[in-house]
């Protein structure tokens, strides 16, 4: 039921487009010591060259953290979420990069219809996510709406029992799928030793 808050990051929904949905996901390196938290379902972005979660609503994103690998006191790890401060070799993250993915994610808020089908552009809320499930507590800041740029456009609502946008009993806390507009793949520039932010140049 989505009359429950319980923001639990991105998880890859389809793809935008007639194209086959392979759910495809790549490999990004972590550096040894990164002291930041990164769950399953994070926004990420590029920096020197390595994975960092996103810190602000203005970044440029690479797509969505999936789950990692490292090796560990010699022993190769696998996790859903890389921890903090980790000392590692090898760490690698697994990215859904795809510019045209669809993803599902939760509304901090009542989202309306009119908000759907490319209407409104949304930020990002940058909830913690669990050390327990490994899982994300990113969510759409749904007080954000704007026809200006910002990280996510919602195409519809996610098609499951409970989660009916014109239902006001189900609606409070509405099932997104949405595509992330502020992808770097959708700028004209790179950052090289830096994160990009929407400062960039979009692409027309």
């Amino acid at each position: 039921m989505t009359a429950t808050l319980a923001l639990s990051g991105f998880r890859p929904s389809r793809k935008r487009g007639g194209n086959m949905n392979n759910d495809g996901q790549n490999e990004y390196p972590i550096a040894s010591g990164y002291a930041a938290n990164i769950f399953s379902g994070d926004l990420v972005r590029i920096n020197a060259g390595n994975v960092e979660v996103i810190t602000t609503v203005t970044e440029v994103v690479q797509g969505v953290f999936m789950g990692c690998r490292y090796v560990a006191n010699g022993e190769q790890k696998f996790s859903k979420y890389w921890p903090s401060g980790t000392s590692a070799t090898d760490a690698v993250a697994m990215i859904a990069d795809d510019s045209r993915a669809v993803f599902e994610v939760q509304a901090d808020a009542s989202v309306t219809a009119g908000d759907l089908h490319g209407s409104q552009n949304f930020a990002v809320t940058l909830g913690t996510g669990s050390t327990f499930t490994g899982q994300s507590g990113h969510g759409i800041a749904a007080a954000t709406r704007t026809t200006g740029i910002a990280m996510c456009r919602p195409l519809d609502s996610v098609d499951e029992p409970g989660n009916d946008v014109a239902n006001v009993n189900e609606n409070a806390y509405l099932k997104l799928n949405v595509q992330l507009i502020q992808h770097t793949d959708n700028f004209l520039t790179a950052a090289v030793s830096a994160p990009a932010t929407i400062t960039a140049y979009l692409l027309g």
